[in-house]
Parts: C-alpha cells; structure tokens; sequence
C-alpha cells in the first residue's frame, strides 16, 4: 500500500510537470498586454521582451516547486479528468491574481509588494475604491489567458499529450528548489536603464511573493546588522535616542526677507500637493510643464529646482515635513498610539501661540494623518466629514481641490486674529483622477502641449486624465493664492508650497525622479526672488524655518532636537551638504543621498543638476553610502521601537545662537567644485556642435580637467566620445567651450548629449557635469 501511495504521489508531481505548459502559455498572453501597455509608456519592446519572458521564465523555475508540491493532493482523486478540472481551478485563481497584480501597477504606478499588509482593511479598501477602474486591456488578456488555461488542459487528457515520468518530475522538483534558494529573484540587463523599464521587466507575482517574503524572514535585518557606525547626523551619543543632538540649524532664509523692526512673526501656510513632481512642473521639466500659474508663481519666489521629499508615498509626508522625523518600520505616523513622544515646528510654534489649523477633503484617519495631527497640537482638522452642500464628493478618497480651496479660504476669513500655521493637502492628482468640469480639462491638455510646442507622446496621450488633473489642481491654487491676498495678514505670511511625491503614474525615468519634487517659498515679504540648484530636503523645511524665525522674530526653538535635515540650503549654484534616506513604500527602504552618492537598492549612481543619475562604480564611495545607510537604518530601527526621540520629558527652548552649519556629515561624495550648466547645441552648421560653460565655484584655481561630450541612446548605450583640451580654472573663472562630436558612425535619430569635467588620466568626472539633454541627430 506504501508503493502505491508513492507511485500515486509520484503521478500527480508528473501530472502538474504535464500540465505546465497550459499555464506558461496563459501566462504569456498576460505578458503581451503588459507588453502593449508598457510600450505605450515608452518602454522598448525591441530591446526588453526577451528580458521579461526571461524574468519570466526564472520565476517558473524558482517557485516550480509549489505548483509540483500543491498538486499532491490531488493525489487523492482517481480520475484524471477532475484532477485537471481541480488543477484548472486553482491556476485560473493564480492567473487572475496576477493581472489584478498588473491593474494595481498600470494604476499605482508601482509594483505591489509587502506594503500591502503595512495598511489596515479600511485603508486597503479606500486605495481600491479610489483607484479601481478596470484597463479595457486587461479585460481582453485576463479571459484570453483563461481560455488558453483550459484549452490547453483540456488537450493534456488527449492520449498524445506527451507524458512526464515521475523521475523527470523529481529532476524538475530539485532543480526549482535549488534555484529558489541559489538563483536571483531577477535579472537586469543593461539596456534597462530607466525605473519603468525595471518595472516592466519584473514577474509581478514573483515580486510580490519574494517581497512579503523578505519582510516576514527578517524586517530589520539590515537595522540591526552590526557594523562600524558612520559619522552622520543621527549618530548621537545616547544610543537609546540616536537621532538627538544639539540645535545646529543655520538661518539660510533670513538674508533672503524683509525683516521688518517691531514685525509680529508672519504666518506660515503649506499647500502638500498631492503627486506634485518637477518632471511635469517648473523649469526644464521633462514631460513639459503642465503647472502654468506654479511656474509663474516660482519666478516670484524662492524655487528649489533639486529638492527631494523624504518619501514615495502620502504616508510620510507630514512626519518629514513638520517633524523632520525618522520613519520607523512602517512610517512613524504608523505607530499610532505608540508613535514616539518627539517635537515638531508644529508643536514648538504651539507653545509660542500660533494657532494651528489642517484642510483636507479627504479621510483624516487614512495613514493615521489625524492621530498625528492631534498629538502636535492642531486646533482646527477639516476633513472629508466637515464638506456639506454644495459641495459633492469627487471620487472615493474625497473633495477635489477648488471645493478644498474655498472651504478653507471661507474658514480663514473667519479664524481669529494672531499668528498661525494653516496646512492645504490635496487630493485631486490621484488616481482615479476624477474631478469637476474634466472634459474641459482634458481638451486643454492637447492645448498645453500646443502652447508648448511639444509633439504628442505615448506618455501624453495614454495619461491624458493625469495631465488633465495637473491642471485642474494648478488653478484650484490660482483661485487660492489671487483670494488670499485678500485676507487678513497675507501681508506677513511665508507659503510653502511642495509635493508629498512625484505621482507614479506617470512613467518615470530615473528611480529618484518618484521623490523629485518642487519646493517654492513665496512671501510677500521676500526681498527678490531666487532660483535655487543646490538640492535639499523635506528633512530640512521645518529646522530651517524654525531657525528663521528665531533668529530674526525672537521665537525660541529647542536646545536638543532630533531633526533628520540640517537646513534648507540657499545656494543657487548645484551641491549637495546633506545625507537625505528615502523611503519609497512603508515596507521599502533602499535609497539614500549623501553628498553626490545616490544609493539606490545596492547601485551607486552619481547626482547631477536636474537629479540626473549616472552609474558610479568608485567602490570606495559605495562602502562610505553603503555605512552610511545602514546606520541610518539602526537608528531609525531604534527610532522607531523607543517611547521618545529625546531623552528629556520636557525640552527646554532657547534663543538663536551656538554653532551652526548646514554640513551635518562627511559625506560619501562630494561634488567637485566645477560645474557645467547651459549646455545646448549650435544652432545652424552642416554639422553637430555643442557648447556648454564651465565654470569654478571653489574658493581656489581647479585641477586640470578635460571637458568631455558622450553622446548616448535611449538605453544609456554610449556611442561617441568627444574631448577639448584640458582646462584650468582660477577662483570663480566661467569659460565656454564648443565641442564637434563626430557622427559618421551614428544613425538619425533621437539620442541624449552629456558634458562633464573629466580627469586627463583616468576620465572620472571631477565636478558635476550636465547630463542626458536630448537632441535630434
């Protein structure tokens, strides 16, 4: 009866090896529609679909042995007929999960992974119903691929159907589980050069699979990993609360306003714009700008062209802001009644009698954004709830944004007098991107890229909605920033304008474009306005603004702080001072700035104006990120378990003063002290030429540098060099230099020009240079 009961076993580990190319074949018409919906996101199917059948293909290996092994039981049914019905059944259950996997993708804009079990049921059914509206595509491919499932079961009962021996299954069987445990989750190629390219290649299910997995195995492996500490600003000398130390923040804005003798504290007023990214706002924005009256707002204001937010979600965007906080496991917010005893600019202003007042049209309680707000003190929550006639709800998440806009202006024509903080969070640029007159909306979209002389792109025309969305919320903050002039104390207030992320619908090119996000400082009290290239942080908003109005109003701020950002830096030429981690989802923490280093999940890249990445293989730099990170990682580990992040109960106030600096750290890399900037190419000629300026903002002459042209494809192929004679620069010296690549050997075509100072022996970069300006060649 024992051989039976093997021979049976060894019959249904035969049958499922039988049966799998029904599933692989089902699996490939779910692959085609990812591949049709990625190309119109511009991703190269020439180059790429190999790779993702190949991805594919490893994801079958590697988790080979739960379809072998959940077939045993069916073990137990004698008919061969209901064996394949009941295995039918259980993959057809598999291949629909995997395209609501992909619909959560195409509408997110990121592959679903462990985050899902970081939100609670309510906050789980909020995103669906906000965001569910069915793709037409996969409505065709997710029947198509059941069809093939059962057509193709259906011919394994034929007597021609090869057979499996029960040995083959076993190979099989071993083979899948060595590979699970020695192969890697996914293969990269090189030509995958941008973050949708990455994506598409990913097996989505193999990705969610490996992501919970990772998450349940050891969530604080890499926290808690000993290793030698880095120098950084979270390595304090209490363990128990890593992230104190003494208030060093510089007033950077002061030199900036108008500080007025015997003038009351302005008025602070943030507007967290919900998806607002710089590839689609501002200057040089790559998709075009589709945010009129912000552009014509940040030629008035202090504009941060290379600022980051802390976060590639909503979850935490409040803690980074108003707290410059670490995040914990999950974002702080997360921790609920276990959030850490802390001090924010939002509790410190409180104690000196500003009133505190948040507009939202959405649910308060989603990423336990009200919890928080309630724990600094806010005086005044509005909300989804407080929305009555005329108004009427958008979507699922909430109000959109002119409805938020006037309940919010109506309340602050209202509010009393003194000093105050108000904050503006919308809601509108997220999917499903529903709003009020949207069709009016949409025909302005084709008339945005007229206006802007930009050709109609896949990326334009399959996100239509997104772009319509952009500028429906552009105007709601037209309508809000031409009223609140008319209200009392618009004469003494600083708005702070910024996104929470980069919306991820759109397709993004580079990783750290999903937290390239403006930051315009507007007040009527600013001297002149200022463009400004030097790159910070969401860490470093609330410090710096704290430290202004202490040092220039008499307010006081804490003596021990436990701020992640060091201070807004104001330098209008490109660098970095700052150590900044990114948390893209609340499970997902692999990115990290330091100096020029961008640390992005084990790759180095080197940082440039316009957050332009390019590969970095120095290895010395990498182990000095890598430190770096992990012992962030540590002490936001600790953060995020401890019952306070400073170790007094009470946190005692003073007046300006002591030493202070924006540098918090020896950074991993820093930029060289030469730039390039205007680089363009030369109208008219038979031939290509490009010039670009070079120019030595150090304090002493430059090393030799040769000024390099690489010309390269959309796949960051290189496919010409071209160098100038060597250079030197004294103190401040600007000097433009022509370069002729030769392109005899490169097709027409669309292609990307970077020019960078290079050392003469060994052709690193030795400054920053200006990278991946397209042009038609």
């Amino acid at each position: 009866m024992q051989r039976t009961m093997f021979e049976r076993l060894g019959r249904a580990l035969a049958f499922a090896c039988e049966a799998l190319p029904a599933l692989v074949l089902a699996w490939l018409c779910l692959r085609i529609a990812e591949a049709i919906h990625a190309s119109g996101a511009g991703v190269a199917q020439s180059s790429l679909f190999g790779a993702s059948l190949g991805n594919d293909l490893l994801s079958l290996l590697r988790f080979g042995f739960v379809f072998l092994l959940g077939a045993l039981p069916l073990a137990l049914v004698p008919s061969r007929r209901w064996r394949t019905v009941l295995l039918g059944l259980v993959w057809s259950v598999l291949l629909l999960a995997h395209a609501a996997l992909l619909q959560y993708h195409w509408i997110s804009g990121v592959p679903l992974g462990a985050d899902l079990f970081a939100y609670s049921g309510d906050e789980v059914k909020s995103t669906v119903a906000g965001g569910f509206q069915l793709s037409p595509l996969l409505g065709v491919a997710a029947p198509a691929a059941l069809a093939v499932l059962w057509l193709f079961l259906a011919l394994t009962l034929r007597d021609w159907w090869p057979r499996a021996p029960a040995r083959t299954a076993a190979v099989f069987l071993a083979a899948s589980l060595a590979g699970f445990v020695l192969l890697p989750q996914r293969f990269m190629p090189p030509v995958a050069r941008s973050d949708a390219d990455a994506e598409y290649l990913l097996n989505k299910t193999a990705f969610f699979i490996d992501s919970n997995l990772a998450q349940l195995r050891a969530p604080d492996a890499d926290a808690a990993a000993p290793h030698a500490r880095a120098q950084t600003p979270w390595s304090g000398s209490d363990p128990a609360h890593p992230f104190a130390h003494i208030e060093r923040t510089p007033d950077t804005l002061g030199p900036l306003f108008d500080a007025r003798p015997g003038a009351p504290p302005p008025n602070l007023v943030f507007v967290i714009v919900e998806g607002l990214g710089r590839s689609f706002s501002g200057p040089g924005a790559r998709l075009g700008s589709f945010t009129p009256f912000l552009d014509e707002l940040a030629g008035k204001s202090l504009y941060f062209e290379n600022f980051l937010s802390g976060q590639g979600r909503t979850f935490g965007v409040l803690t980074t802001v108003f707290g410059s906080l670490p995040f914990g496991e999950n974002g702080l917010a997360a921790l609920g009644d276990k959030l850490p005893r802390h001090e924010s600019l939002l509790t410190v202003l409180k104690s000196q009698d500003y009133r505190l007042r948040f507009y939202s049209g959405s649910n308060l309680e989603f990423d336990n954004e009200g919890l928080f707000l309630r724990r600094q003190g806010v005086d005044t929550l509005v909300s989804e709830k407080d929305f009555g006639p005329p108004y009427k709800r958008s979507n699922d998440w909430g109000y959109a944004d002119r409805d938020l806009v006037e309940v919010a202006l109506a309340r602050e024509a209202q509010a009393p007098a003194g000093p105050f903080v108000s904050i503006l969070q919308t809601t509108s640029m997220h999917s499903p991107f529903t709003f009020p007159g949207k069709d009016d909306y949409l025909r302005r979209v084709d008339a945005r890229l007229a206006e802007l002389k930009l050709a109609r792109t896949p990326i334009h025309e399959n996100g239509r909605d997104i772009f319509a969305s952009i500028l429906y919320t552009d105007d709601a903050l037209r309508l809000f920033f031409e009223r609140a002039q008319k209200l009392p104390g618009y004469e003494n207030t600083i708005f702070v304008i910024t996104g929470d992320h980069r919306l991820p619908e759109l397709p993004m090119d580079t990783r750290i474009e999903r937290y390239h996000v403006p930051l315009i400082v507007y007040s009527p009290l600013l001297k002149a306005p200022r463009a400004i290239k030097s790159v910070s942080s969401q860490f470093d908003i609330a410090p710096s603004l704290l430290a202004y109005l202490s040092n220039n109003h008499g307010l006081k701020s804490p003596k021990e702080v436990s701020w992640i950002g060091t201070g807004l830096d104001t330098e209008q030429s490109f660098r970095n001072l700052h150590a900044i981690p990114l948390k893209q989802t609340k499970t997902e923490m692999s990115d990290f700035v330091s100096g020029t280093a961008y640390l992005a999940q084990g790759q180095l890249y080197t940082l440039g104006d316009g957050m332009q990445t390019d590969r970095n293989a120095d290895a010395g730099a990498l182990a000095r990120a890598q430190a770096q990170f992990r012992d962030f990682l540590q002490a936001n580990g600790t953060a995020g378990r401890s019952a306070a992040l400073l170790p007094a109960a009470k946190v005692e106030l003073a007046a300006y003063g002591g030493e202070r600096t924006l540098r918090g750290t020896a950074l991993a890399v820093s930029a060289g002290d030469v730039g390039v900037s205007g680089l363009r190419r030369v109208p008219g000629g038979k031939e290509a030429e490009f010039e670009a300026t070079f120019t030595n903002h150090g304090a002493h002459a430059s090393p030799d540098f040769v000024p390099l042209l690489v010309i390269t494809n959309e796949h960051a192929l290189e496919l010409n060099e071209t160098v100038a004679p060597a250079l030197t620069l004294g103190p401040g010296e600007s000097r433009t230099v022509r370069l002729r690549p030769r392109l005899d050997k490169v097709a027409p075509g669309s292609y990307f020009v970077s020019v960078l100072p290079s050392h003469p022996a060994t052709g690193r970069p030795v400054g920053v240079g200006q990278y991946h300006v397209e042009t038609r060649l």
